[in-house]
């Protein structure tokens, strides 16, 4: 049976290196800060994790909620889930660079008050459509509050245009805008498990709940989407935001006919007192089901608690590191440097680093990081 690296055992360990009587006072403060030394120090082979990218992996679509645990910008690959092409090696490069090219299996990592997302671009051959580019006002009608309906040429994602709407002082709690003449799509691969994707500006989110979608074969018989945050689960914004709505989440309204659907609404929930306001925006919808991949990446959750839960810090002795042994020697060095130091024994603490980092540099050769490194193009060429 393997050993398990518990607190405690951790604890027990940490007797036999350093000299103090109190090592025990401070042990969850010092173990933590141990273990969060060590993994900005090097890429532990038991830090690698893999999840699905969510949502599936589509050509038009760059941007991608990333893992919460996440260590930094430490990705090793984007991988496709079955029938991965030998040319499908990524490039990690800045955000700003990713926004000027975005070429081809190119990576970026965002970090925006606090928050991170992917950024990814691959010609992923995945099987979508069009429904409309919302690129001008003929067909598409008020819902709601709506009102003021015109064509953009001036603010827009895709193609020339986006179709501008503002919303009337009348204080209901709908606005938007749909379209029952649509050219004639079918939805029956994609209402499974197939998502819809719409651009929205949003000139203000106080007092807005929601943004819903409905897709069928007229305005009494649809499937229906609701969504409260972006297609990278963040909060609404100012501005634009990318929708995405799952149709694993829809519920009906009548019998849609699926391979025949001209109908969409697209409209926001509000309060009463949303009144009076302009300049909101569709554009682009689309829906498809994407190609699956999964995002594997350095960690920086190294504890697990009891029941197996990742935990970037431990708070309960019975918590134990995920990790094998060398690497667990890596954390008990560098626990004992730190205890030592707590206590002001600089010189028995410079011993244990030294043989701490000794340790590191034989892990480090042995087991070299995956992690993409990342780069920058700063020039090229024209012909």
């Amino acid at each position: 049976m393997a050993v398990v690296y518990t607190r405690t055992l951790l604890s027990a360990d940490l007797a036999t290196l350093v000299t103090t009587s109190d090592y025990t006072t401070n042990i969850q403060i010092v173990a933590n800060n141990a273990v969060r030394q060590v993994l900005s120090d090097v890429d532990l082979r038991s830090s690698k994790r893999k999840t699905a990218l969510t949502p599936n992996l589509f050509s038009d679509v760059y941007d991608y909620a990333a893992p919460a645990s996440l260590k930094g910008n430490k990705i090793i690959d984007i991988q496709a889930q079955v029938d991965r092409s030998k040319l499908n090696d990524w490039r990690l490069t800045t955000d700003a660079e990713f926004d000027t090219n975005k070429a081809e299996n190119t990576i970026a990592i965002v970090d925006y008050d606090m928050v991170k997302k992917l950024r990814i671009s691959l010609d992923g051959g995945d099987d979508y459509i069009t429904v409309d580019g919302i690129t001008k006002v003929s067909d598409w009608t008020l819902f709601g509050d709506g009102t003021n309906l015109t064509t953009d040429t001036d603010n827009f994602v895709y193609n020339s245009s986006s179709v501008n709407w503002d919303i009337t002082d009348a204080g209901g709690t709908t606005a938007g805008i749909y379209n029952d003449s649509l050219d004639a799509f079918d939805v029956s691969t994609y209402k499974t498990t197939g998502s819809a994707f719409v651009w929205a500006y949003i000139s203000s989110t106080t007092n807005l709940t929601n943004f819903i979608l409905r897709v069928g074969s007229s305005s009494s018989a649809y499937y229906y989407i609701t969504v409260t945050t972006t297609n990278e689960s963040l909060a609404f914004q100012n501005g634009w935001n990318l929708l995405r709505f799952d149709f694993a989440n829809k519920a009906t309204t009548g019998t849609p006919d699926d391979d025949d659907c001209t109908y969409v609404a697209l409209y926001m929930t509000k309060d009463e007192a949303k009144v009076s306001e302009t300049d909101y925006r569709f554009n682009n919808l689309i829906i498809g089901n994407g190609s699956h991949y999964n995002v594997v990446y350095y960690s920086r959750y190294l504890w697990q608690s009891n029941a197996a839960v990742y935990l970037e810090n431990s708070t309960a002795t019975t918590d134990y590191l995920n990790c094998e042994t060398d690497e667990y020697t890596l954390f008990l060095l560098k626990t004992a440097e730190l205890t030592e130091r707590d206590a002001h024994n600089a010189e028995q603490a410079d011993k244990l680093e030294a043989k701490y980092l000794k340790k590191l540099a034989e892990y480090k050769m042995t087991y070299p990081s995956e992690a993409l490194l990342a780069t920058q193009t700063y020039w090229e060429p024209t012909y």
